[in-house]
């Protein structure tokens, strides 16, 4: 038996009004995405695609790169971040310190188990991941440290979140500087911050929709505790130095912090072989 999806005419012209859109000999929009034929591209491989096992989740992710790189407007970009440090004190003194590091497992061997510092010293010594793996080089401006400080963090804010790096946890983990990226900085730099990100949610969004049905309601529930674990947060995740909590227990950030809405380890483990393949 076929099953019909197609609207009656009628039905489809209450939806679509009598306008028509504008004829061109080339594809042509009011959106600088939808014209980008690379980020097209991009976006809409990892919208419908599976999550097979013959590549890294990871692997479109330096065409989706290359992508944004069509679309952004670097200047503009320099002259949103100048804008919010003038306003924000706070946000000044973090560029201006230009605070880096270059964690080594040595550098953590001596912590005590159950701190930052032991979960970091055994993602690199025993997982053999690095912490330090994208934007290497010395930054040139503030938007490049701002890059840099982004990418150190981002497994430490696995760690201490609880957001775990599953297809659900990395979601979640985006929800949460989403929002707190958009509660401290003005809308149009938030804007800036967060269109990374609004790709990935979006297209895992529709992955799961289309694929894994069984993943979906954990991404939606992935969702919601990013979204309230970004909303306590008093300034973005990627300001907190970390390096100076390495010696405390990660139950003590967690509440410090108000984590408590990244659920407990192991949670979301399954996750791993349901959303692939």
């Amino acid at each position: 038996m076929n099953v019909e999806t197609n609207l009656a005419a009628d039905e489809a012209a209450y939806l679509m009004g009598a306008a028509e859109p504008v004829t061109s000999s080339v594809l042509i929009s009011n959106s600088k995405y939808l014209n980008s034929p690379l980020f097209r591209d991009v976006y809409a491989q990892m919208g419908l695609k599976r999550d097979g096992h013959d590549l890294p989740d990871a692997y479109l992710i330096p065409t989706l790169s290359r992508a944004m790189g069509e679309v952004v407007d670097p200047v503009r970009t320099m002259e949103l971040l100048a804008a919010e440090k003038a306003r924000l004190p706070e946000f000044a003194a973090w560029l201006d310190e230009r605070f880096v590091s270059d964690f080594t497992a040595e550098q953590t061997a001596h912590c005590a188990p159950g701190t930052l510092g032991a979960r970091i010293h055994a993602f690199i010594a025993e997982s053999g991941y690095q912490i330090d793996f994208l934007f290497k080089d010395a930054p040139r401006n503030d938007y490049e440290f701002l890059l840099k400080r982004r990418a150190q963090n981002h497994d430490i804010e696995h760690m201490v979140t609880g957001l775990c790096p599953s297809q659900v946890g990395e979601i979640a983990l985006i929800v949460a500087n989403t929002i707190a990226n958009a509660n401290y900085f003005s809308t149009d730099f938030a804007h800036e911050l967060n269109l990374y990100g609004t790709v990935l949610m979006s297209t895992s969004l529709s992955r799961a929709g289309l694929h894994y049905p069984k993943a979906l309601p954990s991404l939606l529930e992935g969702f919601a505790r990013g979204y309230a674990l970004g909303a306590k947060q008093k300034k973005p995740l990627f300001m907190v130095r970390w390096e100076d909590h390495l010696d405390r227990q990660i139950d003590d950030i967690r509440a410090d912090f108000g984590f408590e809405d990244g659920p407990e380890p192991g949670y979301w483990d399954w996750i791993f072989k349901v959303f692939k393949g």
